[in-house]
């Protein structure tokens, strides 16, 4: 019998999956925009784990650096997001994802 063991390391695309289905609840996605979802959390999980992967083999320990990488993807996630959906959409994301109200306001200023 296992006891006490570890949950299994999930993959990009295991967690993308779930990402998806979640968004697809909570934004009232269509298939088109859950099949572009989950393929951005695909490929961008994907690349923010090969990052932080490289960086513990250099021996990087430096969590700012970590924060960089995260923030540098979290945005490219959300700029591919902003293309396919709708405003109202991306608006509620944004939110759900714990982006504060002074941040939201300041990126709808830059459109």
């Amino acid at each position: 019998m296992a006891q006490n063991q570890p949950p299994e390391k999930k993959n990009p695309i295991e967690i993308a999956a779930e990402q998806a289905d979640r968004l697809q609840i909570d934004l009232k996605l269509d298939h088109r925009q859950l099949f572009l979802t989950d393929s951005v959390l695909q490929k961008n999980i994907a690349g923010v784990m090969n990052e932080f992967e490289a960086m513990q083999k250099a021996g990087m320990q430096n969590s700012e650096s970590y924060r960089d990488v995260q923030l540098k993807w979290v945005r490219k996630t959300e700029d591919a997001f902003e293309k396919f959906m709708s405003k109202e959409q991306f608006e509620r994301y944004l939110k759900i994802s714990g982006v504060s109200s002074k941040e939201r306001k300041k990126r709808a200023e830059k459109k």
